[in-house]
């Protein structure tokens, strides 16, 4: 494999799992792994990213899960439990 792009799987659109009708309920998505996304060679064939390349991959697996999460509408940051809102409420 020359080329190693890291895309969005098309099997689960980067969520990492899938709804299994016949399973009755969300399973790991087998393309991906459960990770959500693939390395793309330079003839468009998809292949799992191996576990040895996670560390590697990391900066760019995250940049492309925040993107993901904001074309779904997700538009904030990561706050600590004592910061959210609905916790101080609680407390």
């Amino acid at each position: 494999m020359a080329a190693n792009l890291v895309v969005r799987c098309a099997a689960c659109d980067g969520y990492g799992w899938i709804d299994d009708e016949e399973d009755g309920g969300e399973v790991e998505c087998r393309w991906c792994g459960g990770i959500g996304y693939v390395y793309a060679d330079d003839r468009g064939i998809n292949h799992r990213i191996p576990e040895s390349d996670y560390a590697a991959q990391a900066e760019t697996l995250e940049r492309l899960e925040i993107e993901r999460m904001r074309e779904i509408g997700y538009t904030g940051d990561a706050k600590k439990p004592w910061d959210q809102e609905v916790r101080k409420k609680k407390g």
